[in-house]
């Protein structure tokens, strides 16, 4: 009958109720779990996640770094208000839907209806948009950047929070695939510039929305009768603080963008954000991680191993973040000429403090899922908040004396207080084990790493190996010895049959 026809019941797999009659996994089960659902989503993205920062280099080749600037400036601006105007509505469905006190049907129906309330309240207030002077006739494209990146978000989060990874994993290439094809029409033959840039994600959004809505037959699971007023208010009080942790975030993560625009201008910007785009890897890499990890960790969050199964995951993966910042660092100016035209290699040099930065980020983020699991979003917000306002305090300051150095400094320092926050605060609710003295060990490696090609030290490139290789030995090394040990066993238990 085709794919069409099988839909989410037959070909991506996808169950009814799934938590009818779950039974609680051994504790190989879930680990195994977290990594079959790792693998998914990372056979589906990588890929095409890949494809992206190899299109990076083309970007920088056919729009000088006031049009990048610009591009950046509306697709932050756009992030922004995402979670203004949708009222976090695509968090809300997703934690409903793993939630079993909820049917399906009523949770992405008033997940709807909560963006549709979002809506209605930003009409309110869309003529501040139009009098911003920098975004002069091109508030439109703001505003379709939004509308599409919300539907497709809603649609996207209900069929993970079912569990259905494949068709996950597919939509996300999809959507890549569609962003790279329209980036190549908009930006070479229609030379469409920075407006190009934006729609392409645009387009993607929408195009990626429809194929989830049809080939997972979402229609059957809307219903007015379905919306009830106490379920609203209910996503209501979980999404509303989450709206100004977006935006914390938000400002932690981009806010340095618009102060160097207005401190140094749009071409020290431009050099800024091309620079952000490496160390974003990381974000893109553990986001694949922490797509499957925050369905693990609500499924066992009732589990007696619930703490133990948080201290490992943690451990393993920081551990990863870590060498992967490390390598980052190291292979900094490598990186910089294969990616970078030309005009743009002099961004090298804010690359390492924002890797270690990112790693950090990384941290705090996967720490912040606790909160989402305990449905403790109030702690979201206020560890969110402190992190922003230490970012403002810091860039401006740092911004007007070192320029966009400053503001990397900032953003690394403030993710730091974040994380450390984030420790501090969910201790209430899993106290699970941190090993403090790796992890010291592991920041203080990347740090010296930054000074060292920072400042060139005679010899850098053996010193910056060696800070990998050490990287490498603290965070593998343990990992390596158990995985030989289990290869081991596999093998000795082969040769007794």
């Amino acid at each position: 009958m085709g794919i069409w026809a099988s839909g989410a019941d037959g070909f991506f797999g996808v169950r009814g109720k799934k938590h009818e009659g779950k039974k609680r996994m051994s504790a190989k089960g879930k680990y195994r779990k977290l990594i079959d659902n790792t693998a998914i989503i990372a056979a589906g993205q990588i890929g095409s996640k890949v494809l992206v920062y190899l299109l990076v280099r083309f970007y920088t080749s056919v729009m000088t770094t006031e049009q990048y600037s610009v591009a950046s400036n509306l697709t932050s601006t756009a992030n922004l208000l995402i979670p203004i105007i949708s009222l976090e509505a695509g968090e809300a469905v997703f934690r409903f839907v793993m939630d079993k006190s909820y049917r399906e049907k009523e949770s992405l129906t008033s997940g709807y209806a909560v963006f549709l309330l979002g809506c209605l309240l930003f009409a309110i207030a869309v003529p501040a948009l139009w009098a911003i002077p920098y975004f002069a006739g091109m508030q439109w494209l703001i505003i379709t950047y939004v509308i599409t990146s919300v539907l497709h978000a809603i649609c996207s989060q209900f069929i993970r929070a079912q569990g259905n990874f494949k068709l996950y994993a597919l939509q996300g290439i999809i959507n890549t695939s569609l962003t790279i094809i329209f980036n190549l029409i908009f930006l070479l033959p229609l030379n469409m510039a920075h407006i190009g840039y934006v729609l392409s994600v645009s387009v993607a959004d929408f195009l990626t929305m429809l194929f989830i809505f049809f080939t997972a037959r979402l229609w059957r699971y809307f219903s007015i009768k379905s919306v009830k007023a106490a379920t609203v208010k209910s996503m209501l009080k979980y999404s509303i603080p989450l709206i100004p942790t977006s935006i914390f975030w938000w400002t932690t993560n981009v806010s340095d963008r618009y102060m160097i625009t207005y401190f140094k201008g749009d071409a020290v910007n431009g050099l800024y954000d091309a620079a952000y785009k490496i160390p974003t890897l990381l974000m893109v890499l553990s986001g694949i991680f922490v797509n499957a990890w925050r369905n693990s960790a609500i499924d066992e969050k009732d589990s007696k191993e619930y703490k133990s199964f948080l201290a490992t995951v943690f451990d393993m993966f920081s551990g990863v973040i870590f060498i992967i910042a490390s390598g980052i660092i190291a292979f900094t100016p490598l990186i910089t000429f294969l990616m970078f035209d030309s005009s743009f290699h002099d961004s090298w040099r804010y690359i390492p403090v924002l890797t270690a930065g990112m790693a950090f980020f990384n941290f705090a983020s996967f720490l912040g899922n606790m909160y989402i699991v305990a449905k403790k979003t109030v702690w979201s917000f206020i560890t969110s908040m402190t992190g922003a306002l230490t970012n403002i305090v810091l860039n401006l300051l740092l911004i007007p004396r070192i320029g966009a150095q400053g503001a990397a400094i900032a953003t690394l320092i403030s993710f730091v207080v974040m994380f450390a926050f984030r420790i501090a605060t969910t201790r209430s609710i899993a106290a699970f084990k941190i090993r403090y003295v790796k992890l010291v060990i592991n920041g203080l490696l990347l740090v010296i790493q930054c000074v060292i090609m920072l400042y060139r030290i005679p010899g850098w490139i053996i010193y910056e190996g060696l800070c990998l290789i050490v990287m490498m030995l603290i965070n593998g090394l343990p990992y390596l010895k158990k995985l030989i040990a289990f290869l081991n066993s596999r093998n000795k238990k082969k040769s007794e049959k």
